[in-house]
């Protein structure tokens, strides 16, 4: 069982995922997955991080590939690579990076947690004790950031709910209930999954399949293979 969570910032999405793992008895893949890229690359993780869902300004960009010879376009292929790796290891909750653009497998649950921006904004206030304002311009950033990063390094829209399976609403229902609506939908996806392995329609998933599979202009179908191959 494979589950990608896409989430906006301060909607209470690390807490639901939290609950989810423990009750489908899974691991969360988020900073760890830096960590992975980091060791196999030889590098400090905050070398990495410029990139983390994200896409960094000209400067940035020169002062990390100067540091780094990271390129954005070496650290997506790296990222790819490795959310395929993971996606095999299977029980698995990997948080954002994109994962819900990379992964194809039918049996993959994708989902994205949101909440209206005044829920959100009164959760940071809350929680940071910082100015309403403030907490409307850290979102602002966050939001833009994220959607930027898909866009940029997917072509697609971070918002679109056509790239996932669930979108889950913090603004009327508790962490508890968004766990549960996610842990349901996750244990039927998987028991089709199961009930598909046993007829033959072999064919008509890998249709399926190829359907779902999002364009990578920076990631192309060349290096999408050779990462298969060298992810299976």
């Amino acid at each position: 069982m494979v589950i990608t969570l896409s989430r906006q910032a301060e909607c209470g999405a690390e807490e639901i995922a939290r609950r989810v793992a423990e009750r489908l008895s899974v691991q969360i893949a988020d900073r760890d997955i830096l960590e992975r890229m980091a060791d196999r690359e030889g590098l400090p993780i905050a070398h990495l991080a410029v990139f983390d869902e994200a896409v960094p300004g000209a400067i940035e960009t020169v002062i990390a590939e100067w540091r780094t010879s990271m390129s954005h376009a070496v650290y997506l292929r790296r990222l790819v690579h490795t959310l395929l790796v993971l996606e095999r290891e299977d029980n698995l909750l990997i948080m954002g990076r994109g994962a819900a653009f990379v992964l194809t497998d039918p049996g993959t649950l994708h989902v994205r947690v949101i909440a209206p921006t005044p829920c959100r904004v009164a959760r940071l206030v809350q929680l940071r004790g910082i100015a309403r304002s403030e907490a409307e311009r850290v979102l602002a950033r966050s939001d833009a950031a994220r959607a930027r990063f898909v866009r940029q390094a997917f072509d697609a829209d971070i918002n679109a709910s056509c790239h996932y399976d669930l979108t889950v609403n913090t603004a009327e229902l508790t962490v508890e209930d968004g766990a549960e609506i996610i842990v349901l939908a996750a244990q039927r996806k998987a028991a089709r999954r199961v009930v598909a392995a046993e007829t033959p329609d072999d064919f008509l998933s890998n249709v399926l399949s190829f359907r779902r599979r999002p364009r990578f202009p920076r990631v192309n179908e060349i290096i999408w293979q050779r990462c298969k191959r060298r992810a299976s």
